[in-house]
C-alpha cells in the first residue's frame, strides 16, 4: 500500500512537472511601479492567468513611449500603450519620428480613459501657462519615456521653453517614478507634479494627504493645442473627483489606454488574453476605477489605424461582434 502511495505520489509530481513545462511565459510591459497602469497590468495578468493558467504574463516596468519599441523588439509581448502613442508608433510620427514599428497590433481599444492631471501647492494661482514663464518653477513629472513626458514636452514647446530654459531659469526638474514624485512633493523638493493618469489617481491622493494641494485646470488655448495637433481629446476632472483639491471640474485633456501585442505573439494565446478579459469586462473597475465602462464591443476592436491581432479578430467574430 506505501509502495502504491509513493507512486502515486511520483505521477502526481511528474503531472505537474509538465503541466508546469506546458505554461507559456510572457513579458507585459505597463507604466512605472506605483502607477496605474502597472497596477491595470497586474490586474489583468491576474484575470488571464485564473481563466487559462498556460498563460503566464509577468507585469514589468515600462512607459508610454518605450512599450511599442519594446514590442517591435519582442522584449515584451504585451504592453498597455496610449491609443495615439500607438498610431504614432506604427506610422514612425512624432514621438517616433522614422522609426515605424510595424509588428505592433491591437488587442483590446479603449480599457481606460487617462487624464492630465497639473497639481500644485494649495494656494498657488498660477496656471501651467504661468508657470512655466516664470522663474524658479520646481516640479515633477515621470520618466522620459512615459507619455506623461512627452505631453509636458508637447507643452513645454507650444509654451516655447524647455527642461534647460527651466533651469538655466533657476527652475527644478524632477524626473521619476510615481512614488518618488508623490515624496517629492510631500517634502518641500517640488511645488507642482505633472502627471497622466486614470481617476481617481492614487498618486493624487497620496500627495494631497501629505501636503495642501490644488488640481489646476489646463488652459483652454492649451485643450485646443494639444487636440487638434496631436489628437488628445477634451476633457474634464468632474468636480467630486478630488475632494479638497478641486472645487469645480478642472478642464483637461485625456487619452486612451489600450493593450497591444506583437504580431509574433501566437494567435491562440492572443484569444485566450482577449477572451479571459472579456469574459471578466465587469471585473475590471475592481482593477482600477479607470476602466469603469469598457465593453467588448465593436469599439474594443479599434479604428483600424493600428491592425487588430489575429486572434483578437477571431474572439471578436467568434463572440458575434462586428
Amino acid at each position: 500500500m506505501l509502495h502504491g502511495v509513493k507512486v502515486m505520489g511520483a505521477i502526481a509530481a511528474l503531472t505537474l512537472c509538465f503541466s508546469t513545462a506546458k505554461a507559456a511565459n510572457y513579458e507585459f510591459t505597463a507604466g512605472d511601479v506605483g502607477g496605474v497602469w502597472y497596477t491595470t497590468a497586474a490586474g489583468l495578468s491576474q484575470l488571464v492567468q485564473a481563466a487559462h493558467p498556460d498563460v503566464v504574463l509577468k507585469t514589468v516596468p515600462g512607459g508610454g513611449v518605450t512599450n511599442p519599441a519594446k514590442l517591435q523588439a519582442g522584449a515584451s509581448q504585451f504592453g498597455l500603450v496610449q491609443s495615439i502613442f500607438a498610431t504614432a508608433a506604427v506610422k514612425g510620427a512624432t514621438p517616433f519620428d522614422g522609426k515605424p514599428n510595424p509588428k505592433i497590433r491591437l488587442v483590446l481599444q479603449g480599457l481606460a480613459k487617462n487624464y492630465v492631471h497639473y497639481v500644485q501647492t494649495k494656494g498657488e494661482t498660477r496656471s501651467i501657462a504661468d508657470a512655466l514663464k516664470q522663474p524658479k518653477l520646481r516640479i515633477a513629472l515621470p520618466r522620459a519615456g512615459s507619455t506623461d513626458e512627452y505631453t509636458f514636452r508637447f507643452i513645454m514647446k507650444h509654451y516655447g521653453t524647455s527642461y534647460d530654459a527651466i533651469r538655466a531659469n533657476g527652475g527644478k526638474v524632477v524626473n521619476a517614478d510615481y512614488n518618488d514624485i508623490v515624496s517629492a512633493f510631500k517634502d518641500d523638493q517640488v511645488d507642482a507634479f505633472f502627471v497622466l493618469l486614470g481617476i481617481p489617481g492614487a498618486a493624487i491622493i497620496d500627495a494631497s494627504q501629505g501636503r495642501a494641494a490644488a488640481l489646476g485646470a489646463l488652459p483652454a488655448e492649451l485643450v485646443e493645442h494639444l487636440s487638434s495637433t496631436y489628437g488628445y481629446t477634451k476633457a474634464a476632472v468632474p468636480a467630486a473627483t478630488y475632494p479638497g483639491l478641486q472645487a469645480r471640474d478642472a478642464a483637461t485633456v485625456v487619452t486612451s489606454t489600450s493593450l497591444y501585442t506583437s504580431s509574433d505573439v501566437p494567435n491562440e494565446v492572443v484569444y485566450k488574453v482577449a477572451a479571459a478579459i472579456c469574459k471578466d469586462a465587469s471585473k475590471l473597475p475592481d482593477v482600477h476605477k479607470s476602466m469603469m465602462g469598457f465593453a467588448c464591443n465593436a469599439e474594443a476592436m479599434g479604428d483600424g489605424s493600428v491592425p487588430l491581432h489575429p486572434g483578437a479578430k477571431d474572439y471578436f467574430a467568434k463572440a458575434g461582434v462586428r
